[in-house]
């Protein structure tokens, strides 16, 4: 399961930085890199995408404001967004248009990947990732369902099971 996200910052190094994060955590897949907000606007409306990593501070459109943009349309309940900004007086306004995480620069990829495992187990929770990265799977996710046996949980596939039974606190699924 990989997370499909944009990175957007107006700083040529730090958009390098953000982007070779991005390339080193594996369960993150870059759609798109931007050096301003206007153009990721663009393609966001035309792409579906789930995580944003970006800037506050930049020309023409600030972050900020993409992400109230983002905030106000139908998409936003797929669209997330992790700040990553030099600025801490931004950090109430932030939680304010529901980012996941706001990233202080400079910050290590330690943070970066602590901020980007908190959007997986986000994505995890509301089961909402593209169905571009569903699609590598062999499975659609109505095809199974996840059994806890012997203390692990084990895949089983909806149409192998034949029948269950009941046996006081325990199912049996054949």
């Amino acid at each position: 399961m990989k997370i499909s996200c944009v990175a957007i910052d107006d700083e040529p190094l730090a958009l390098e930085l953000l982007t070779k994060f991005i390339g080193q955590t594996p369960f993150l897949k870059l759609e798109g890199r931007f050096p301003n907000a206007i153009e990721a606007l663009s393609y966001i409306n035309q792409h579906e995408v789930n995580l944003i990593f970006m800037d506050i501070q930049m020309p023409d459109l600030s972050g900020m404001e993409l992400a109230r943009i983002l905030d106000g349309k139908k998409n936003s309940s797929i669209t997330r967004v992790i700040f990553c900004t030099a600025y801490h007086q931004f950090a109430l306004e932030g939680y304010k248009v529901e980012a996941l995480d706001y990233l202080l620069k400079p910050y290590s990829y330690e943070d970066f990947l602590t901020a980007a495992t908190k959007a997986y187990q986000y994505f995890e929770k509301v089961g909402t990732l593209v169905q571009a990265s569903l699609a590598s799977s062999s499975s659609t996710p109505s095809d199974y369902i996840f059994l806890k046996v012997e203390y692990q949980l084990v895949k089983v596939v909806l149409k192998d099971i034949t029948h269950i039974e009941a046996y006081k606190d325990y199912v049996k699924v054949h």
